[in-house]
């Protein structure tokens, strides 16, 4: 068995008037026209690129990450997912 990380199957479009910043927090570059972006739940790192926070929150939040999975682990899921 292997654990998978869920992800919300809304969209929520943003102008990046609306956000903090125009670049991703973790690689620094800007935002480019209909890109996927996301906040860490761990810490207040920002607005960062999808495949940025994938790599963001395998390095830096490990241990948060086990116990969230830990935490969620018999938990079946909703019909709707």
């Amino acid at each position: 068995m292997v654990n998978v990380l869920w992800r919300e199957g809304w969209l929520k479009p943003l102008s990046t008037e609306s956000l903090p910043n125009e670049k991703c927090s973790f690689c620094k570059n800007d935002f480019k026209d209909l890109e996927f972006v996301t906040s860490c739940e761990f810490c207040e790192i920002g607005i960062l690129h999808d495949e940025c926070h994938k790599i963001h929150i395998t390095k830096n939040h490990k241990d948060s990450l086990d116990k969230k999975i830990k935490t969620h682990e018999e938990k079946r899921l909703h019909s709707y997912q």
